[in-house]
């Protein structure tokens, strides 16, 4: 009995641009990021800039015209993205990348 193919979901992204402004008015909502408040990050930056733009989270991935700073630490905030790639020797498999998680600030 030979074994039964594996199937693999398709991945089709569309790439949204986020200009500068909106890259600095997703800044105001946080207040922290993963890296100078590790206990209290908890809100992937990919949702700060889903619930901007209404985009679909699933099928979204962001581009960033200026890169995004945590306005505490001045660190990196980045948005996340996942590949498939295919090896002969080691077969398909995905590659993640996740955004940078948050704390957003209290309204």
């Amino acid at each position: 009995m030979g074994r039964p193919e594996r199937v693999y979901p398709s991945k089709k992204t569309i790439p949204v641009l986020i200009d500068e402004e909106s890259v600095r008015a997703a800044e105001r909502q946080i207040d922290s990021c993963e890296a100078c408040a590790p206990d209290q990050a908890e809100i992937p930056f990919d949702y700060v800039l889903d619930s901007m733009t209404g985009c679909e989270p699933e099928i979204t991935d962001y581009v960033l015209e200026k890169p995004a700073k945590c306005p505490r630490c001045s660190g990196e905030v980045l948005t996340g993205y996942w590949r498939w790639y295919d090896s002969e020797t080691e077969g398909r498999k995905a590659f993640i990348s996740p955004s940078t998680l948050v704390k957003l600030k209290r309204e």
